[in-house]
């Protein structure tokens, strides 16, 4: 029987299975919620299975990739130019005209491995970090639908194209430096800023003034947003 482990965000994981098992409808789909899942996952059966990551945060180890007949894919929220911790926020801050969504192989390095393909769109300049996330994930979808045939093919490896990561992968301390703004920042540098963060609960701008840290958040609570969808 082949098989596919989908990982991603709970709140997803229907919603993006449903293409992978359109495709082949006899195709067993599973989950992990957790690096030690998955690797229990593989061991348990590491022939004729397929790793997918979309709008996940586990980064799968090497020796997990390791145990699998073929490649393992990761849809990147964010073109080549963007590799790492969240390329939107990124792109938001370097005033990028546009954006994009990347298939690729995974690798022991992360955004590092070869690639399947890349869909790119234009980015208004009125768009803040929500309706970036929205449009991406919605990108994420399109992609997952155009692929889901050869992803759900198991036992065939996806074609790769010649496009090559171009950009510094981005890390949690690259994001935290960002969030926090100098004492002399700028109007013009806020307002960069302040369009590629956003504002709380899970993420804000912060500020060091009188031996205190000062948070920016929103006077209204909105939830806390995935993907573009509030999900709690």
């Amino acid at each position: 029987m082949h098989r596919l482990i989908l990982i991603t965000q709970r709140e997803f994981a229907e919603i993006l299975a449903q293409p992978l098992q359109a495709a082949v409808p006899d195709l067993r789909i599973e989950f992990a919620w957790s690096a030690d899942e998955l690797r229990q996952a593989v061991i348990r059966q590491p022939e004729a299975t397929r790793l997918v990551s979309l709008g996940s945060d586990i980064i799968v180890p090497a020796d997990v990739l390791g145990r699998l007949p073929g490649p393992a894919y990761n849809f990147h929220p964010g073109p080549p130019a963007y590799p790492g911790i969240f390329p939107s926020v990124f792109a938001l801050y370097d005033g990028a005209e546009h954006f994009g969504v990347t298939l690729h192989e995974m690798a022991p390095k992360v955004d590092s491995g070869a690639i399947v393909a890349v869909d790119t769109f234009a980015v208004p300049e009125d768009w803040d970090r929500l309706a970036l996330d929205t449009a991406t994930f919605a990108a994420l979808q399109n992609l997952l639908a155009r692929t889901a045939p050869h992803l759900a093919n198991v036992d065939v490896p996806l074609p790769t194209i010649s496009e090559a990561w171009t950009g510094t992968s981005r890390t949690r301390k690259d994001f935290n430096a960002l969030c926090h703004m100098p004492e002399d920042v700028s109007a013009d540098e806020f307002a960069r800023r302040y369009r590629a963060v956003g504002e709380g609960p899970e993420h804000a701008l912060t500020i060091s003034r009188f031996g205190r840290i000062f948070r920016l958040m929103s006077k209204q609570h909105d939830g806390v947003v995935r993907g573009g969808q509030r999900v709690r």
